[in-house]
């Protein structure tokens, strides 16, 4: 969800000088379609430690979320490994020796070629609050399910998993690309033995597509993310022609889940996805303002970068 940035930090400004959005607690609340809300660490936990990687997700697990959230490319050799970029990126990754990386395209490199990176060093200056661990290195999927699991099998906790499907943002990306990374994805989520607690997500909704073709029993998530334009409408109480569009879309794909940018979400868009049966969990909600919106909203789950802040807020202590 990299290329929100640009778009999310324009909307602050506008966000200054516009109405906010309106309070769903003002009005009847639209009863969830899960018992519990899914809290998920995006990216693990991308505010407090290194995105994608293991020491952001035992800060996920530290802090008691659901669901442990993150992105996935396709090497070169055909590894699915944990990144959010289809390019590699040195504002986080830099070589072992410390020197810059080059901006280059993950399916040119092998699984081997990333894991010599240290992607932990690097502190991502858009979270000030993430304490970088130095040597820190990508994990392939298996990896991440090897660890996991043996959590598991030690605090008899278990977790479920939303899987995003990166590619490049221009859309290049052709059907026998998609189709590959999909299958390869499934192939490991039925090794691990995790079907029932998987989602895959993305925003290339093909990718759905295949996933229902290759095993319907995985629940899929369609992602979604507005123009700077249906985002500066939505912000001032417009755009519920876009609300609409978004949710017939998933509903063509058979999508489980709506996972729409947080600002799609109202009263009557959450009340619609239940009617047409699919979950609605927006990300990726940052504040305890928005955090307390959305649950009074009836969503099913959010996806936040900061784990302890969606305890704190979600689950209050006593």
């Amino acid at each position: 969800m990299n290329r929100i940035q640009i778009f999310r930090n324009s909307l602050i400004l506008i966000s200054l000088i516009t109405l906010t959005l309106s309070n769903c607690a003002s009005v009847e609340t639209p009863n969830r379609l899960r018992k519990a809300i899914d809290l998920q660490g995006h990216r693990g936990a991308r505010g407090l430690k290194p995105e994608n990687t293991w020491p952001a997700f035992e800060e996920a697990i530290k802090y008691k979320m659901v669901t442990l959230e993150l992105d996935t490319v396709l090497t070169k050799d055909k590894k699915v490994v944990m990144h959010h970029d289809s390019d590699t990126n040195p504002i986080i990754c830099q070589n072992s020796n410390g020197t810059e990386i080059k901006k280059t395209s993950l399916y040119e490199l092998t699984l081997a070629e990333l894991q010599s990176y240290d992607c932990g060093s690097k502190k991502n200056p858009n979270f000030p609050k993430q304490i970088p661990v130095p040597g820190t290195k990508l994990l392939s999927l298996e990896e991440f399910f090897e660890k996991v699991l043996a959590i598991e099998k030690k605090s008899k906790e278990v977790y479920e998993f939303n899987i995003e499907t990166k590619f490049p943002d221009d859309g290049s990306a052709p059907d026998s690309l998609v189709k590959e990374h999909t299958e390869k994805l499934i192939q490991i989520i039925e090794k691990y033995k995790v079907v029932e607690r998987s989602t895959i997500q993305s925003f290339d909704l093909r990718t759905l597509t295949f996933s229902k073709v290759k095993n319907s029993k995985i629940k899929t998530s369609a992602l979604f993310v507005p123009t700077y334009f249906q985002g500066f409408l939505m912000t001032v109480g417009l755009g519920n022609s876009y609300r609409e569009s978004i949710l017939s879309a998933a509903k063509d794909k058979n999508a489980d889940i709506v996972s729409p940018y947080f600002l799609y979400v109202t009263p009557k868009f959450v009340k619609e996805s239940h009617d047409k049966g699919m979950f609605v969990i927006p990300w990726t909600v940052n504040t305890e303002k928005e955090m307390k919106r959305l649950v009074s909203c009836g969503v099913d789950g959010i996806i936040s970068d900061y784990p302890d802040l969606l305890d704190s807020v979600v689950r209050p202590k006593p």
